[in-house]
């Protein structure tokens, strides 16, 4: 069966995968490592949906015990959707995508609330907030082109012992309402 680019990117443990590999590269064992609550089973055949479907690309190969170990990386622009593939969507698979993602934001919050310690969770950098603001179109674009050139350069951060790591979600959700 064909699957859209929505559908292979929208689903929970690809949707990790994803997030997880961005801007970097790895391979299975260190996927596996830095998602343990994933199956290896299901880890390596998501990982073989997302080369399959394009998303994925094998940047270096290399022996190890016999056995042929790959390196991942995001194929450039393929980790999100494209403005024709969003235009392509019904508003019933919209739901189904943003239930998707929100439902792994929540998971990913879940986990960090579980383990911290709550009297530090502002020290930590928890925070979660819902502003309305106004924009004209051209103001719109050239707000979420800032936000896509930011995220961007500290998407672009290394893992090193003196950084922490965050998730960082955005959402931008038009409303028709009268002034």
């Amino acid at each position: 069966m064909a699957q859209t680019k929505s559908d292979l990117l929208l689903h929970p443990v690809r949707m990790r995968l994803v997030t997880e590999l961005a801007g970097r590269q790895m391979t299975p064992s260190q996927l596996a490592e830095a998602l343990p609550d994933v199956p290896q089973a299901t880890l390596y055949r998501q990982i073989n949906r997302l080369l399959e479907g394009g998303v994925f690309e094998v940047v270096a190969e290399h022996v190890v015990n016999g056995a042929t170990e790959r390196t991942y990386a995001v194929v450039g622009g393929a980790e999100r959707l494209s403005l024709d593939e969003r235009q392509a969507i019904t508003p019933e698979q919209h739901v189904r995508y943003f239930s998707t993602f929100a439902a792994v934001l929540i998971d990913t919050f879940t986990r960090y609330v579980q383990q911290a310690d709550p009297t530090k969770v502002a020290e930590d950098g928890l925070s979660y907030n819902r502003a309305v603001i106004y924009l004209s179109d051209a103001e719109r674009a050239a707000f979420q082109e800032q936000i896509i050139q930011l995220v961007g350069q500290v998407m672009a951060n290394q893992p090193t012992p003196e950084r922490k790591r965050y998730t960082l979600a955005s959402v931008t959700i038009p409303e028709e309402r009268d002034l």
